[in-house]
């Protein structure tokens, strides 16, 4: 049963008994049987820095004056409200994180004595501004807003800094806003505590069932051993849904017949549920997007590492520095995914030295898997102790008319649109100098920000190129076959899922000649020198007009398809996970077999 953390935000003015109200719940929380984290969400950088009488003077509305002081003054309190929302979210966000890590099974929940409707008093920015917009938002994440409401008399008497006109004013402030949180809950403040505090629990236990009946057992009462995957992308992931994420899927559903299986990926919301016998749980990083988010991943998963028990965790490598560092907070075995060796390429593009964080932590595994030998000679090349194990991704298998292999009427790219690191911008310039006889379809998603620079290069190329979107299902089973041959124009590629998924089709593949790509070698591929933009134009041209050699070619790739399955490939993940799980020790193949010796072995299981 899915789950989300109960997030419960204790708002009101001044003298309103926010906190000591917020600390009941916390405590009456506990009592029903949530893990319970409690926030400290007052002030961020900008209050803790500037004294009082500075931080204070600025709000987010305009003032009535149209002056230039009254617009700067404007001007730092919108700032100050974006930083003031940032920091508000991340803290929200670390809480969630720390219920979850503690939580081990128990539903969880999270009560702060600040949130985003506060934020909205503070600032009291434009309605339609896009600060308002964003506090509004954020305030959407909030399950339950306890509003404390009295009469300003009543909160002069108990804050003692404030008259009783300001009060009143921030009281009407709160009314005002009080529209945005979906679920705002108006509780009466002079009421005596005890009171105010069990109208408050009833208003939140009505928002979430009370746990007893859906928590889940702790422990492992089967006797099976516990394997935890970790992977920042998911099949749900609206930015990558890449091959990673689908390998995890398939090795989990695999492990889970004879080994308990819990999956750590990332969700806009958080979450967790069980899936063909699989439990996910989903940290709520996906607000952060691709790039921050996954930093916050690499800071996040360290410390879940450390918290949940396990007894072997697979650690999926994530961009920009592959490594998490796990190993030095497991206390069981970690076992690296190379589904992506991201380092070196990072680098070249952000040019900061994420490839000496890679290399620095490869030095901990004991074991990395890896998809082709390139990957396998890194790894072993900058930790010379760690045993790579070679196993290649998987294929389900499509129905294939035989007439179809190497015939279509177009060029077809299929991936995630990534101007930069899937090579598009080569792509398009060799598809125009070249002008081949067929047209370029490029079917795919991205960041908001990548499919505009696609759409732009478009514009300014002039070739006879066409985005289409995201294709799935049948659309993609339409889309690969009836293509004439792929191209696969990457910077840089771990394996190549979609390489694999045309050889599948029967259509060849056009791509640079990569060291990691070099598994396809004699599988109907045609390899151009790396980055070369003419060879690439002339090869998609020469292709494009020789339908003879597409259909040699296509054939060649589907006899090598044949040899890829998902089937295979989960079955060499079980066995290996099975021999280091039932090594009292460290195994032979760490301290004594050779790389290669270990990499073999694999290979034939």
């Amino acid at each position: 049963m899915k789950r989300h953390t109960l997030l419960v935000c204790v708002s009101g003015p001044d003298g309103a008994g926010k906190s000591s109200l917020a600390g009941r719940v916390a405590t009456s929380l506990r009592g029903h049987g949530y893990a319970v984290a409690t926030p400290y969400c007052y002030g961020c950088v900008v209050c803790r820095r500037l004294p009082e009488r500075l931080r204070s003077r600025y709000t987010a509305s305009p003032a009535p004056r149209r002056s230039f002081a009254s617009a700067a003054g404007t001007l730092v309190g919108r700032l100050h409200g974006w930083v003031d929302a940032a920091e508000l979210a991340v803290r929200l966000a670390q809480a969630t994180a720390r219920a979850r890590l503690t939580g081990r099974g128990r539903p969880t929940a999270v009560v702060t004595d600040r949130g985003p409707l506060d934020a909205l008093v503070k600032f009291d920015p434009v309605p339609h501004s896009a600060l308002a917009a964003v506090l509004t938002r954020l305030s959407k994440f909030c399950h339950v807003t306890l509003l404390l409401d009295a009469e300003p008399e009543v909160l002069a008497e108990r804050d003692g800094v404030f008259a009783i006109g300001p009060l009143a004013d921030l009281r009407n402030r709160y009314r005002r806003w009080a529209s945005r949180p979906p679920d705002a809950d108006v509780v009466d403040a002079a009421a005596p505590p005890a009171t105010v505090a069990a109208e408050a629990m009833r208003r939140v236990l009505a928002r979430q069932r009370t746990p007893e009946s859906t928590a889940e057992p702790l422990g492992d009462a089967d006797g099976r051993k516990h394997v935890v995957i970790s992977t920042f992308d998911d099949l749900h992931n609206p930015h990558y849904r890449g091959g990673g994420a689908l390998l995890v899927y398939k090795v989990a559903r695999r492990l889970a017949e004879t080994h308990r299986v819990t999956v750590i990926t990332v969700a806009a919301h958080g979450g967790s549920e069980t899936r063909d016998g699989v439990r996910y749980r989903r940290i709520p990083l996906g607000w952060a997007g691709p790039r921050f988010g996954q930093l916050l991943y690499h800071a996040v998963l360290p410390l879940m590492a450390r918290r949940l028990p396990h007894d072997l965790w697979l650690e999926s490598f994530t961009p920009p520095f592959s490594t998490s560092f796990l190993p030095l907070y497991s206390r069981s075995r970690v076992v690296g995914l190379a589904q992506s060796l991201s380092g070196a390429a990072m680098s070249r593009k952000y040019h900061l030295p994420f490839f000496l964080v890679e290399r620095f932590g490869l030095r901990f595994y004991e074991d990395v898997v890896v998809l082709n030998e390139a990957d396998g000679a890194t790894v072993r090349r900058h930790s010379p102790r760690t045993v790579t194990h070679l196993i290649p991704n998987g294929i389900e298998r499509p129905p294939v008319r035989p007439e179809r292999i190497g015939d279509g009427d177009y060029i077809a790219f299929l991936g995630r649109v990534d101007v930069w690191t899937k090579g598009l911008d080569l792509l398009l310039a060799a598809h125009a100098g070249g002008s081949p006889p067929m047209p370029l379809l490029l079917a795919g998603a991205g960041a908001p920000g990548e499919e505009a620079k696609l759409v732009g290069l478009l514009g300014a190329t002039g070739a006879e190129a066409r985005w289409i979107g995201e294709v799935t299902g049948s659309d993609k089973h339409r889309f690969l076959e009836g293509c004439a041959f792929t191209v696969l124009p990457s910077r840089g590629e771990a394996f190549g899922i979609v390489a694999l998924e045309s050889m599948a089709y029967g259509k060849p593949v056009v791509h640079f000649d990569l060291p990691t790509l070099r598994w396809m070698d004699g599988g109907g591929n045609v390899p151009v020198p790396a980055f070369d933009v003419d060879a690439l134009a002339r090869q998609l041209c020469a292709l494009a007009k020789d339908e003879e050699r597409r259909r040699r070619l296509g054939r060649l790739a589907y006899e090598a398809a044949q040899w890829f399955s998902w089937e295979r490939t989960a079955g060499q993940y079980l066995t290996l996970v099975q021999r280091l799980l039932d090594a009292p020790g460290p195994p032979r193949s760490t301290a004594e077999a050779t790389p290669r010796e270990a990499e073999r072995e694999e290979a034939a299981s």
